[in-house]
């Protein structure tokens, strides 16, 4: 009953799952914190489905279903997670010379379900603290990436070792 479970969250997330990467991580914590791990436990869930090979959304399918239902668990996650893509993409194909599709209609219906899919995940997963310093990082970080030339993978490893030595000094 476990692996039906599993394989019906992860089934509902692929479903919406247009996007990909962050645009879905939000879904995914609105269906597994209430259910199935702690907040501190999906952010840790998080932290190794963004840190190991693939897409966060299948990632995270594998980790919860081995959690919860071990291989077989695992197995029919990951693989619910992208039944339904998987089906949507051969049903387009296999339509899409009957059907008129209008490109930048298209673009623009899954650019706008995409931007509230990450606006979804920013709210979930913003800082619930009233510390200052936390904020200050945020807004820098964002200005930093967003209106200069410079790496964002720099930035993000000389917040991390900010913050590390500024925890460290209190």
């Amino acid at each position: 009953m476990e692996i039906l479970s599993v394989s019906l969250t992860f089934f509902k997330v692929g479903i919406v799952a247009f996007g990909g990467g962050w645009s879905v991580v939000g879904l995914i914590k609105q269906e597994i914190v209430p259910h199935w791990m702690s907040a501190d436990a999906f952010n840790s869930l998080i932290a190794i489905a963004q840190s190991t090979p693939g897409p966060i959304a299948l990632n995270a399918a594998t980790l919860v279903g081995w959690q919860r239902a071990g291989f077989w668990g695992a197995l029919t996650a990951t693989f619910s997670v992208i039944a339904f893509p998987l089906l949507a993409m051969s049903l387009a194909l296999a339509f899409s010379k009957y059907i008129p599709l209008k490109k930048n209609l298209a673009d623009e219906s899954l650019r706008s379900g995409s931007i509230a899919m990450i606006l979804m995940t920013l709210w979930t997963l913003l800082p619930r603290t009233t510390m200052p310093m936390s904020w200050i990082f945020v807004l820098a970080s964002f200005a930093i990436t967003a209106f200069t030339e410079f790496n964002g993978v720099w930035v993000i490893l000389g917040a991390g070792a900010l913050n590390m030595v500024l925890g460290a000094l209190h």
